[in-house]
């Protein structure tokens, strides 16, 4: 750490605040720490910086919100490992200013998913083959008793494992991100609002998922993961859609995500 760096107000560079975030920011970078590694206090970082201790309290408390930093009462603040929550709220605000709608959410979980099906295929444990498989125990339990709850979190659980098994800790963050808004803004009877032959579908989807991602063969799991979203995506209702516009999002958006 530099003893004698002095930061002043640039208009081009920002707030100081946010001249003492990058400050941070580089100083990982080149020191090369880790989640769980400690960084200056604040009254340490504003005196190696000439800058007010306010500065640094701002810029950690931003740094903490994005989640990069830990930060305890009476503890040194500590470096954490990026998690899909952060930009979950990132994703949810874009959603709620309709910057995007849930359309553009499941084209980008589409790309997603179906290399991340070819990846896991080719990658996946026998553990998480049997987690794989529980999952799918769970949805099709769930069409006799009738649990959509329980079909839904068989249902996530299995596009969570096949994130986890494709190997890319991009695929679990992203796919963690995505889905969270959307969670939030689902219906609490979602499973009503479709037939039992068409909830029988859906699991039917996530069983030739998990076979073809079992057996290995990587062509065939993505080929079904693209069928899955193609089923879909012809099924979802969009009752207030202009023609020519697809910006709207509807109740019934959300529930197609969560049920798909």
């Amino acid at each position: 750490m530099d003893n004698h760096t002095f930061l002043q107000p640039v208009p081009d560079r920002g707030p100081v605040s946010a001249q003492v975030a990058r400050h941070l920011l580089e100083m990982v970078e080149r020191e090369r720490l880790l989640p769980g590694d400690g960084v200056p206090s604040e009254i340490q970082l504003a005196k190696d910086l000439g800058v007010s201790r306010g500065s640094v309290r701002e810029a950690y408390r931003t740094l903490a919100a994005l989640g990069i930093l830990n930060i305890e009462n009476g503890k040194r603040p500590r470096l954490q490992a990026v998690r899909a929550e952060g930009l979950a709220q990132v994703f949810g605000y874009a959603l709620t200013i309709a910057q995007v709608n849930q359309r553009h959410v499941i084209d980008t979980r589409r790309g997603i998913e179906v290399h991340g099906a070819q990846q896991a295929a080719l990658h996946i444990s026998q553990v998480q083959k049997a987690r794989l498989q529980a999952c799918l125990e769970e949805m099709r339990a769930s069409l006799a008793d009738g649990d959509t709850r329980r079909r839904i979190v068989g249902d996530i659980g299995i596009h969570n494992i096949l994130a986890e098994a494709s190997g890319n800790p991009l695929n679990v963050l992203l796919l963690g991100a995505l889905r969270e808004p959307i969670e939030h803004s689902m219906a609490i009877d979602v499973g009503t609002r479709r037939s039992n032959a068409e909830l029988a579908r859906i699991v039917d989807a996530h069983a030739l998922i998990v076979e073809r991602v079992c057996a290995g063969d990587a062509i065939g799991a993505g080929a079904a993961m693209t069928s899955h979203f193609d089923l879909s995506l012809a099924s979802m209702p969009r009752p207030h859609a202009e023609a020519g516009n697809d910006s709207s999002a509807t109740a019934d958006d959300s529930s197609w995500v969560m049920a798909s």
